[in-house]
């Protein structure tokens, strides 16, 4: 998978992300659906989810206690 859809979950608006824009993503994230889009937002403070291919929510806690990636 070479790219990831973002999605507006305010608007609906969708969009191609190239993985490789940011490889500490997880391989298994497929979308990354946000509160708002650039194009909707009000100006608090939104928030991400990352899904897989089946939509089940990918945890974003990529990080070991060192700060390490895990991959």
């Amino acid at each position: 998978m070479s790219k990831i859809l973002l999605r507006c979950r305010g608007c609906g608006r969708r969009k191609s992300y190239a993985r490789t824009i940011d490889p500490d993503i997880p391989a298994a994230v497929a979308t990354i659906e946000s509160s708002a889009c650039d194009r909707c937002d009000n100006g608090d403070f939104g928030s991400e989810a990352w899904l897989d291919a089946d939509g089940k929510e990918v945890s974003q806690d990529i990080y070991d206690d060192d700060g390490e990636i895990i991959l």
